[in-house]
């Protein structure tokens, strides 16, 4: 039944597209059209991918990438604007499921494992991928003709790329999998700091780029208003879960809607004061769930029942805006960037965390979660 449903609101937009009329003037309509479309496509999908022994995530990728304007054009790139309030909803709720995840407790008793990784990914990967890009970028000139200066900012860019690691499927695959441990501990955490770290080295990064390339000097003015927005984000991160806490310890109506309610505040609060949604919805994640112990068990069942539909819309816009014409162009270099982030990756999180002590379990599979890299 639910195939029959996927074919038939599939059929429906390619008529409404092929043939124009008065009924496809609102693009509105386009846009319900495509996220029906997504939401009875994910549960397939995604029950499929499981049965594959592949996380759900995955088919969810997959799904967008058919779907979207690189391969079917059944959602087009109008319907991805429209639907840019959903995937804001999504990264919210997945940065405060990060957020709840993180226990004081676990954080102390991992911390060297913490800092090691962190460390040795945040410096260690950034400097030998950028050293390993100099190097490529002669005999291998995937960007084009590029001058020194040019090539300076270039590497110094993809070696920041190769450090990033978006907390959204690591996430994505605990919530699914329901898994708990110091391997998870030391993952989730890593993953959350080298974010906040992501921020800053990225904003320094193109701002030195930026002065290479055209021969001016680093605006530190940037760097410092992307700090005092980081900390405003935090201050109004601790509000927001402080007054989330409260509610669910003392009154705990409705915790789905509350949660839903919270990543809200937050969106109007990042486009009105210009602050970080992400920094603001894992604080608030962190600071309930270990501020108010006696709410956290509510508080992450709510997650986790919100989660699904919002994994399955977040993921499959996430396919669906991967312009898949590039590859042809790129190949080469998303090859090198795979292969090298892939080697760093496993090396700097093994020895790292063999230095720190860290159980046989974090040595020997931690490297994994760090991977995976979407949205």
């Amino acid at each position: 039944m639910r195939w029959f449903l996927l074919a038939a609101v599939a059929a429906l937009i390619w008529l409404l597209r092929a043939v124009p009329g008065p009924g496809w003037v609102d693009p509105s309509a386009s846009v319900l059209l495509a996220l029906g479309m997504i939401m009875i496509g994910g549960e397939l999908v995604g029950d499929l991918a499981q049965r594959w022994r592949l996380p759900r995530v995955t088919g969810y990728l997959l799904l967008g990438m058919v779907l979207g304007p690189s391969v079917a054009g059944l959602v087009t790139r109008a319907d991805l604007h429209g639907l840019v309030l959903f995937e804001e909803l999504a990264l919210g709720l997945i940065a405060l499921t990060a957020g709840g995840e993180l226990r004081v407790e676990a954080l102390k008793n991992g911390w060297r494992s913490l800092v090691a990784i962190t460390a040795g990914h945040a410096v260690g990967i950034f400097l030998a991928s950028s050293a390993l890009f100099w190097l490529i970028l002669g005999p291998l000139p995937f960007l084009g003709a590029l001058g020194p200066a040019e090539r300076l900012a270039a590497v110094a860019l993809l070696g920041t790329l190769t450090v990033a690691k978006s907390p959204a499927t690591t996430i994505a695959i605990i919530t699914e999998t329901r898994s708990r441990g110091p391997l998870v501990d030391t993952v989730l955490g890593v993953t959350v700091v080298k974010d906040l770290l992501i921020l800053l080295l990225f904003t320094w990064v193109s701002g030195m780029a930026a002065g290479w390339i055209g021969g001016g000097g680093v605006d530190l003015g940037v760097l410092g208003a992307l700090g005092g927005e980081m900390v405003l984000s935090l201050v109004a991160g601790t509000l927001l879960g402080l007054a989330l806490g409260v509610y669910l310890a003392h009154l705990g109506f409705h915790p789905e809607i509350t949660v839903l309610a919270v990543v809200l505040v937050s969106m109007e609060l990042a486009h009105t004061w210009r602050l970080e949604h992400l920094l603001m919805t894992m604080a608030a994640g962190f600071v309930a769930r270990n501020v108010f112990p006696a709410a956290a068990t509510g508080f992450l069942h709510a997650l986790e029942r919100s989660s699904p539909p919002i994994y399955v819309v977040f993921f499959a816009l996430v396919g669906a805006g991967l312009d898949l014409g590039v590859f042809r162009t790129a190949w080469a270099g998303v090859a090198v960037l795979v292969v090298v982030r892939l080697a760093l990756t496993w090396g700097l999180t093994a020895a790292p965390a063999a230095l720190a002590g860290a159980p046989v379990a974090v040595r020997r599979w931690a490297w994994m979660g760090f991977v995976a890299q979407a949205g």
